[in-house]
């Protein structure tokens, strides 16, 4: 396995994004959520149907392995049947996100399964993490509402074999029913740490989960929430961990700046979290301002940082000096709220874009989400996790041994990392020189 890690040696592409945004799905034109006619479990399929409403299932994040996309629908508001779907290929040349592994498993009210998947990630493996909330409904509650609410988890999948992983659910001494606001995902590949950020107002802080030790750590970190932060607003985690200068870069919806913040801080000794006192605010670098709303991040394969926001989408290069940032489209009317960015192994980048504020302050009528599209650009680029995958075709290996295996491959991905960052380094300057 680990001499099956693939590397694309001198020769960095250190080109930006070119060519127009193009168009690959729109909803209700050629991508569809399944409807259940043609799911075995007739019965699941009839009770997560009955009370199914278009206008509330938004694709929230994406990614893609091994040409699927896999998606997070969160459950904002009643009528998703599926939380957590897969994308299928139909005959007829449309496409049709069906639940993933299995609609058996997201119920709402079944603790055991996924309630309403916030946030995903895919690692080198083949692995599918996704950030499960627990609480339903979070933008339609009411007083006569029934309680949903399960525990915050984290579940890995393994996509090949469809057989879940873990189910790591939040220790009670972490979070509070109600009041914490889990959001944001991103998965260091080298040790399969995941993070998530907690912008709840009393607590906010990074929850720091290790795949292979199964404990989670909670580290404060006042940075998540400003002090002028709007009570009724709509607020989100963004996370990406870039394995070449082992940094965690985050902002929210609400944050005015970007930072940074070394994954060592995340490593001291258990004894002093005992005290529930250590705070990581003073390690977190303040890179600079945003120019507007960022909704959504992603970091590339030659530590290029990608944001979006309302009609435009930006860069940064993470490994020069100063945030000096690059806009790669403005002023496009169709980039309403990009709730997600995801890369393709072509080197593409592709975005996903809705009348998400609409559908927080107006709601849905019912119809279908508004204005919801897919698009796809040429970055020449690709994810981390696409570059660095296990095997040619990126199926993920064995579920039992996939944890080991990542122990055991650890050194090699530091020294993949360290002589990518080498390579873009000197591929920079001599780009640079050449001007």
């Amino acid at each position: 396995m680990i001499g099956q890690l693939r590397l694309v040696a001198f020769g960095v592409c250190v080109a930006a994004c070119a060519g127009e945004l193009n168009v690959v799905y729109e909803w209700g034109s050629n991508i569809n959520l399944w409807t259940g006619r043609r799911e075995h479990d007739e019965r699941n399929a009839t009770a997560a149907m009955e009370d199914y409403v278009p206008g509330n299932n938004l694709v929230h994040r994406m990614r893609i392995w091994d040409g699927a996309m896999y998606v997070a629908v969160p459950r904002f508001k009643r009528g998703v049947p599926a939380t957590l779907c897969k994308s299928h290929r139909e005959p007829d040349g449309g496409t049709t996100l069906k639940p993933f592994p299995t609609i058996r498993m997201q119920d709402v009210g079944d603790c055991f399964g996924v309630q309403n998947a916030k946030d995903i990630e895919i690692d080198h493996l083949g692995q599918l993490w996704t950030l499960d909330a627990g609480e339903v409904y979070d933008l339609q509650r009411t007083a006569d509402a029934p309680d949903y609410t399960c525990d915050p988890k984290l579940l890995v999948v393994n996509i090949s074999s469809g057989a879940v992983l873990r189910s790591a659910v939040v220790p009670s001494s972490m979070h509070t029913a109600g009041r914490t606001v889990l959001s944001g995902l991103s998965v260091d590949l080298k040790t399969l740490t995941a993070v998530v950020a907690d912008v709840s107002a009393d607590n906010p802080g990074f929850l720091v989960y290790g795949l292979r030790s199964g404990v989670y750590r909670k580290f404060r970190c006042k940075r998540l929430r400003p002090a002028d932060a709007a009570a009724n607003g709509y607020n989100e985690a963004l996370l990406a961990i870039s394995p070449i200068d082992n940094m965690l870069y985050f902002t929210t919806v609400e944050l005015d700046n970007v930072f940074a913040i070394p994954l060592s801080v995340f490593d001291v000794p258990a004894t002093r979290l005992l005290a529930d006192t250590y705070d990581v605010s003073h390690y977190a670098n303040d890179l600079g301002p945003k120019a507007d709303t960022v909704t959504a991040m992603i970091l590339d394969s030659v530590g290029r940082l990608y944001m979006g926001m309302p009609r435009a989408i930006v860069s940064w290069d993470t490994l020069r000096g100063g945030f000096d940032v690059k806009q790669l489209y403005a002023q496009d009317d169709r980039l309403q709220w990009i709730s997600s960015f995801a890369f393709d192994p072509d080197g593409y980048l592709w975005i996903v874009s809705s009348a998400f504020r609409d559908f927080v302050d107006i709601g849905s009528d019912g119809h279908g989400p508004a204005d919801m599209k897919i698009f796809k650009s040429h970055c020449g680029a690709t994810a981390f996790a696409l570059l660095t995958a296990a095997g040619s075709t990126g199926r993920s290996p064995d579920a039992v041994s996939s944890v080991k295996t990542v122990t055991a491959a650890a050194p090699l991905l530091h020294y993949v990392f360290a002589t990518l960052a080498i390579q873009i380094t000197f591929a920079r300057r001599t780009v640079a020189n050449d001007r």
